[in-house]
């Protein structure tokens, strides 16, 4: 049963971290030289923070986000535009009201290589020169160990993993499920973006064929041996609303795909299919290993828990899905850990420059996920360095899953999702 104590009021931590944040830079902003340029690769969660939290630490240096996309889409919430509860344009946001408010250099380009000797970011049409530079560049998705699908396109498959054009196109699908359709969602073995992802889509998608009465079923094939994220909740919710339309499969990983046959194997089995989910395998994006961030062969970029500086560059700073758990801790690869990341990160940029060490950080990270159209549960948990440890660790007993599912849960996640996108965004 959850603690009183294990719930954290949105609005109060952000307005809380506002009010820190601004009390700081009447200390420091002087402090920093006006032709400093801080860069940032990433207009997500993570790179929205981290820019925003440098403008009120300081208000005359040079500011610049690199971002390749010209308007905002939300990956948290984008389930929903699957399960047909929102619209995509409901998650879409333009950049213009941040580029304004915050007097932030946006660079609507896509990055090719980092130099972190020379110290500059190269763009297809720039190269950016930075004192320091804040990374949050999501994931890359991994399609090398599914026999049949790498560079294969057909219009049955879809991984909707970034939200986007795809996100709209998948739920158009769902709405041309019919009788005796199967829907195949599969899982990658953890870690990977959103834990809770797939199976709130699950459950969405499952609670649009319960409600328009299709004989349709959803046939989740999950690599891991267990939910990995509320797994006791989406288990119930599943048990309780879905029993005849869900078949949960554990330690079924995708080997490969007949796409003429429509038909997906893992090692032991195969099943046939209408329309296939796939969310592979994830990593860091290729650039970070030609820039030298990350080591050939591993998938995540290794960081210094305190401050999320490189392991190998004290001017890059990463954060986000991109991050290496074995180095920073046992944090999930969240919008919102990335969105707490982004904040102290840029305490940690603004510090150095200031030849001063940073504050010693803490997180937190809200997940809320809709078991259907109406219900919701959720997971809270703050996070602080560990010296001893040299990690980011789980504060005890200021963690905590919501009891139930409930509707005062889902009315709470649309509401958090509106004040992040809020304090991000304007």
């Amino acid at each position: 049963m959850m603690k009183k104590n294990s719930y954290i009021d949105r609005r109060s931590f952000i307005l809380g971290s506002s009010l820190s944040l601004s009390c700081t830079s009447k200390v420091l902003s002087n402090n920093i030289a006006k032709k400093t340029n801080i860069v940032l690769i990433g207009g997500g969660w993570g790179g929205l923070s981290a820019a925003k939290t440098l403008r009120m630490l300081n208000k005359d240096c040079k500011i610049t986000l690199i971002e390749k996309n010209k308007s905002f889409i939300s990956c948290p919430i984008s389930n929903w535009v699957i399960g047909q509860i929102k619209e995509l344009n409901e998650i879409s946001f333009s950049y213009n009201s941040f580029i304004k408010n915050n007097n932030i250099n946006m660079v609507f380009d896509e990055v090719i290589s980092i130099d972190p000797y020379r110290k500059y970011v190269a763009t297809n049409d720039n190269k950016i020169v930075y004192d320091k530079l804040i990374i949050s560049p999501g994931i890359q998705l991994d399609y090398s160990n599914i026999e049949g699908l790498s560079n294969v396109k057909d219009p049955s498959i879809f991984t909707a993993w970034n939200a986007g054009i795809e996100t709209k196109v998948l739920a158009e699908k769902i709405r041309e499920l019919k009788n005796g359709d199967n829907f195949i969602i599969t899982i990658p073995l953890s870690p990977y973006r959103c834990p809770p992802g797939p199976y709130e889509r699950t459950s969405l998608i499952a609670s649009y064929i319960k409600k328009n009465k299709i004989n349709a079923k959803i046939i989740v094939l999950d690599a891991n041996q267990k939910v990995v994220s509320k797994g006791s909740l989406f288990k119930k919710a599943w048990k309780e609303l879905y029993s005849d339309i869900i078949s949960y499969n554990t330690d079924s990983q995708i080997s490969s795909i007949n796409i003429k046959e429509k038909k997906i194997f893992t090692n032991f089995e195969e099943f046939n299919y209408k329309f296939a989910n796939i969310i592979p395998s994830q990593k860091a994006p290729d650039l970070l290993e030609k820039s030298g961030l990350i080591k050939k062969g591993r998938n995540w970029a290794p960081v210094n828990p305190y401050d999320f500086t490189s392991q190998y560059s004290k001017d890059i700073y990463i954060i986000g899905d991109s991050t290496d758990a074995s180095s920073v801790g046992s944090i999930p690869k969240s919008g919102y850990v990335a969105y707490s990341m982004g904040k102290v990160a840029a305490y940690a940029a603004h510090y150095h420059l200031l030849g001063k060490l940073s504050p010693s950080p803490s997180m937190i990270n809200t997940c809320y996920s809709l078991v259907s159209d109406r219900e919701g549960i959720s997971v809270s948990a703050v996070y602080h360095y560990n010296k001893e440890k040299n990690k980011i660790m789980s504060i005890k007993n200021a963690s905590g899953l919501s009891p139930n599912r409930s509707e005062l849960i889902a009315l709470n996640a649309w509401d958090w999702a509106q004040a992040i996108w809020k304090d991000l965004l304007t």
